[in-house]
């Protein structure tokens, strides 16, 4: 396995399946430090068709700084984005205050942002989320 800093260096390689090895042996590592990479990944433009294992690899960390970050994805990812994101948010509903930031930050999404066939799923999900809690 390479180290930590030359993976953290593959995360921003232009070659996605560069970049997806090293987000899943970042996730492996489970080390901290791959958390900024993965989101500066996941929020390049030029990386929008490519970031469903980038979301995925944040499954192994700490979400609970990036809930409004991983709404916005749910909202407007593809199917792999908006599903791997949504399942990051399920797990991370454990306290009243996660949940208060979801419902502000779903309220900043029109209903015309929803642009792909899955999104108002994707949404319908996230509003049954937060009634369960």
């Amino acid at each position: 396995m390479k180290s930590i800093e030359a993976l953290l260096q593959d995360v921003e390689s232009t070659d996605p399946g560069i970049r997806h090895v090293a987000a899943l042996e970042l996730m492996d590592l489970s080390d901290e430090r791959a958390l900024p990479a993965l989101w500066d990944a996941i929020k390049r433009p030029e990386n929008v068709n490519h970031r469903g294992t980038l979301v995925y690899a944040l499954s192994a960390f700490d979400q609970s700084e990036h809930l409004e970050s991983l709404v916005t994805l749910v909202l407007t990812g593809n199917f792999e984005v908006s599903w791997g994101a949504f399942s990051i948010l399920e797990d991370s509903t454990r306290f009243p205050e996660s949940l208060d930031r979801i419902r502000a930050q779903l309220a900043q999404h029109p209903i015309e942002s929803l642009t792909q066939a899955h999104h108002p799923e994707a949404l319908e999900a996230l509003l049954e989320l937060l009634q369960r809690e």
